[in-house]
Order: structure tokens, then sequence, then C-alpha cells
């Protein structure tokens, strides 16, 4: 090891000496940016292929924005952004936009709980009411203590009251203890026993529960000692080399944040009236939730909702929504590129690790994919969940809201991960194109960014390719790390540090 340790350093600093001033530009296009992966001729057609199906589907669906990532064999190898982040002011999404997760939060906070379990800060079967600084208890039955692994499977008995979880515009107005202690505790504000909490008995049955994610982050909080969106940028974001995400907008760059959408219409009680539908000739019985409500699906879709879906055949008009936040928001309010919550699910491909951090242990991984409770939900694991799909056992999450469908699955058969992430409410327009881009990523070879000699390992010799193209003034996009058009010795740094960190 030391050998290669003064090898790479000699080559570093000739690469210094020689290293040329002149640019070298790739004919990549700017609007298809490349993450971590390269691709020959053959594949790149199929890439094109699948970019007119993804731009078909958000022409057919109205589809403001979008942004898919793909992890492949331990690495991000793929990634693209379609539509606009912001349309009145033309601001396409790219690599940096950050979209509003929804409810694939709650992997996140998920994932800092089970540090802390890690660091025996408690026992998955152990009471909550041990550390919370007020007692949580189910009104029917209040001998049954709620248990951290009743949270992450919903299956507590906390039920949503959405009577009483308001939407802030922008960051929400109230501290995430008070507001929780109020939900929970007889004689809080917003406490209601029927309306907060299901009949069943804590750990006899599934209800999903945001309330029940949030009261996740708040242990996060109590446990640590620290609010849980610092908790998150100490243990997560930071040693992954996430530098702009966040569970607040005061922690973001607001301008680089997608802005969410819905698709605005008249009044009335058919699809004409209200301008919606969405048409599909693969799929004519395809509505949106609106037409869902009004019963003007099928029989007379074309005659009501006309044949590109508006009605009376116009533009789609889409109406931009304020970004906005809520009192439970571990639950749903982190916002985050697709890029950079590629490298959080990675972690889970991983044994726990991605760029060179054990975000969680091996074991822990293990446990959040088992089934704690198969009588109660055979599909639910510790957050993240099991679904079939196309032929596919996936296992992630999905979220929905107001101008936001998401979703991040794994495929473990395939060793394959899909993001997508979208700024307006369309969940099945996205899972068209999660279909897609599983498709693409099972049939595509990658070439992984940094093996410049394509042997399939990263190591020296690929420093000394790379500091040759640095000579030579040539460029060669595997050698291109930190995706900036040219070669020189920053990328060779990069390099040295994969090798180093493996």
């Amino acid at each position: 090891m030391k050998k290669i340790n003064y090898l790479i350093i000699t080559i570093l600093l000739l690469s210094f000496v020689f290293t040329s001033p002149k640019n070298r530009f790739s004919n990549r296009k700017s609007q298809v940016p490349v993450l971590e992966e390269v691709r020959n001729n053959q594949v790149f057609r199929d890439e094109t292929e699948l970019n007119s199906f993804i731009e078909s589907i958000m022409v057919n669906n109205n589809l403001p924005g979008l942004s898919v990532s793909i992890v492949k064999n331990g690495s991000t190898v793929w990634g693209n952004t379609y539509g606009y982040a912001n349309i009145n002011d033309s601001i396409l999404v790219d690599q940096n936009t950050l979209f509003l997760l929804s409810s694939v939060s709650k992997t996140i906070t998920a994932t800092a709980l089970m540090q802390l379990w890690e660091n025996q800060h408690f026992e998955l079967n152990g009471p909550i009411n041990n550390y919370l600084p007020f007692i949580v208890n189910h009104p029917d039955h209040p001998n049954t203590p709620i248990t951290f692994k009743m949270l992450l499977t919903h299956t507590s008995g906390i039920k949503d009251n959405w009577s009483v979880m308001p939407y802030y515009d922008g960051d929400p107005e109230i501290d995430l203890g008070y507001y929780l202690e109020q939900y929970l505790v007889p004689g809080g504000e917003f406490y209601s026993a029927n309306s907060n909490y299901s009949n069943a008995q804590p750990g006899t049955n599934y209800r999903y529960s945001n309330i029940g994610a949030a009261l996740i982050g708040y242990l996060v909080e109590v446990l640590s000692e620290q609010p849980f969106n610092e908790y998150c940028n100490a243990h997560i974001f930071e040693p992954l080399g996430i530098t702009n995400a966040g569970w607040f907008l005061s922690e973001v760059n607001i301008n680089e944040v997608a802005l969410p959408y819905e698709i605005s219409g008249g009044n009335g009680n058919t699809c004409y009236d209200i301008g919606c539908g969405i048409y599909d000739e693969n799929n004519p019985c395809a509505c949106d939730s609106e037409c869902t409500y009004y019963g003007d699906c099928c029989n007379d879709y074309e005659e009501v909702c006309g044949e590109n879906g508006t009605g009376s055949g116009g533009a789609t008009n889409f109406s931009p929504l304020n970004h906005y936040g809520y009192g439970d928001y571990p639950s749903g309010q982190l916002r985050i590129s697709a890029h950079d919550l590629s490298k959080i699910m990675l972690a889970y491909m991983n044994d726990g690790q991605s760029q060179g951090f054990q975000l969680l242990e091996s074991n822990t991984v293990e446990l959040i994919k088992s089934i704690p409770y198969p009588n109660v939900d055979p599909i639910q694991g510790l957050i993240w969940y099991y679904k079939n799909e196309n032929g596919r056992t996936l296992f992630g999450h999905n979220g929905g809201d107001e101008g936001s469908s998401t979703e991040m699955f794994i495929s473990f058969s395939d060793d394959i991960g899909v993001i997508v992430l979208c700024n307006i409410d369309n969940y099945n327009a996205v899972i068209q194109v999660e279909d897609a881009v599983f498709d693409f990523a099972e049939e595509t070879t990658f070439s992984v960014l940094g093996d410049v000699n394509q042997d399939n390992l990263i190591n020296v010799l690929d420093v000394i390719a790379t500091v040759n193209l640095v000579l030579s003034v040539e460029y060669n996009a595997l050698a291109d790390l930190n995706n900036d058009s040219q070669i020189n010795v920053l990328d060779i740094l990069l390099i040295v540090n994969i090798i180093l960190g493996d």
C-alpha cells in the first residue's frame, strides 16, 4: 500500500507541473446532464428512446418538471432532468434542482432514528414514553405501550386528523415538540381521542400515519439532544457530501427549489366544465382525480374531455403553488435533488455505505428490510416497504402531496435503484416513468466514472491514464469526475480520493 501511495504522490506532483491551462469541452448536451456514467453509441440510442418516452408522458400527463436518477452495481450511473422548475421564469430543472420529497422524506427520518438505535439509545420494542417529555397513551388501550417498532411500522394506533394538520405558507410556524404534544396528549389544543387515534390496539393493525412519522423525528430530537433538522445535517447530509438539502426553506437556496404546480380549471360537474382529464392513447380510461370524483372517466371520455384531455382543447394551465410546510414536518418536508437522494439510496444497496461513509451498519439495513409484523402487514418494513410493480419486487417509498409526486425504489434482485421526482401530483404518470427507467437500467451496461481504462477497476492505472489526458490535452468523459467538461488536476485528485476511500 505504501508503494502505491508514493506512486500516486509522484504522479500528482508531475501533474501539477505539466497541467495545461487549456480547456477541453465535451460534445454532451447541457440539457442532458450525466451524473456518474458514460455510454457508448448503441446504448445512447436506447437512452434517446427513453428520453422521448418520458417527454411524451410529460406532455400527455401535464407534468411541468421531472428529475430522474439511477443507481446500479454500487454507483450512481445515470441521471437526467426534464421540463421546468419554474415555468413563468423559464427556469429548467437541472441536476441541482431540489424537489419536495413528500413522504419519501420518511426514509431519511427512519435512517436518523436507526442510527441512534445502533448507538444503543433505545430498544425497538421499548416504550416511547420512557424517552418522551410527555406521555402518549392510546385512549382506548392505555395499558398497551406504544413502541418504537410500532411507529416504524405504522401500527401505533396514531392516525392523521387532517382538520388539525394545517399547511403553512413557507416554513411551519410551530415547534415540532409543542405541536405533537398538543396533538397526542389529552387536553391539548389539537387533541381528539376519536380523530387522532384509531380503535385498534397498538401493534395489531396497520394505519399509515404522518403524525407517527413526525413523532419518530421528534424522538430523534429528544435522544440526540439537538433539533431534528440539525441532526440530519450533521449525521446524514454532511458526511455524504450533500450540501444543498434541507427540511426547511430557510436552509436552502429557494431559487433552486422546484415550484409546486397544480392544473387549473373551471368549476362544474363534468370533465369538460372543469377542464381536466389526462388522455393517454394506450389507456383511454386514464383520468385525473377530479374526473374520477365526478365519475366522468370512460364511457364518454373523448366527448366530454376532448381528444387531448383538456376539455376545450386549449393549452394546459399550470397554476403555481406557494412553497409550504407543516407542523409534522419530519413526515414529508425534506427538499433535495434526485442526485443527492441517490447517495442515501445507495447506502441501502451497499451494506449501509455510500460516498466512503458508513451511514448504517449492514445488519441495520437488513433489519429495516425485514417484516416485523407479517400477520398485520406482509409488505411493511421499518418505514420502507415492498411493492410489486411490472413484474418486479421493489423496496422503497413513494410520496404525494400538493404539487409533488415522488418515487424511490430498489430492485435488489438486479441491484438497481430508481428515483423519480416531479413538481405536480400525478402518481400514475410518475409510475409510468419509473417502470420505463427500471427497464432501461436493467437492459443497459453502464461504465462507471473514474474507470478511465475501462477494466472494471478504479486504481492507480486510472490515475496514470488521467495524467496522460491532462498532458496531451485530451478529453475522456470517464475522467471528468466533477463534470466540468475539462480534465485537470481536480479530476486526478477526485480519482485518488476514490482509491483511498476504498
